[in-house]
């Protein structure tokens, strides 16, 4: 083997192990965000039904308050993980409170400096049932709180890039 040839087969070699290494240090980062955030489980229950909800309810992933009062939507299972996303999309999210009662959302990111969560709450749902749009600005751990009337409920997501 020439000097130039084993001179690239360094530098490839070199290139591809730094490659691996950033690749390392990435998902490690990440599993080590999972691991340290407090994720709160979703519980497996039947909704209020609601006549704001066209389809009779149906069990689901729910994050839910110590008196059932405010509810909020988890779509996917326990195993897959509950997913929200960071960026301008947003994240629609169904919610149950008391009804008629003005909703207020607010959530703050645990495991780094960001801005806070942004929440879109149309007006006027006179039912239990609420719609929403909640805007992370930063992926990372986050705790989510919903207050309505006298009621709160307060969870914590991974928010994903």
């Amino acid at each position: 083997m020439n000097l130039l040839t084993r001179s690239f087969a360094l530098i490839l070699w070199l290139s591809l192990a730094s490659i691996l290494v950033a690749c390392n240090s990435t998902s490690s980062a990440e599993a080590d965000t999972a691991d340290s955030c407090p994720l709160t489980e979703p519980v497996w229950l039947k909704p209020p039904e609601d006549s704001a909800v066209l389809t009779p309810p149906e069990f689901g992933y729910y994050f839910v308050n110590e008196d059932s009062s405010i509810w909020a939507g988890a779509w996917g299972a326990p195993a897959d993980g509950y997913h929200l996303l960071a960026g301008d999309e947003g994240n629609k999210m169904g919610w149950f409170r008391p009804a008629g009662e003005t909703l207020t959302i607010t959530g703050q990111r645990l495991d780094a400096e960001a801005p806070p969560l942004e929440a879109e709450i149309p007006c006027c749902y006179p039912t239990q049932f609420q719609a929403t749009g909640l805007y992370f600005p930063t992926e990372g751990c986050w705790e989510v709180t919903a207050a309505a009337a006298e009621s709160e409920l307060s969870f914590v997501v991974l928010v994903e890039p």
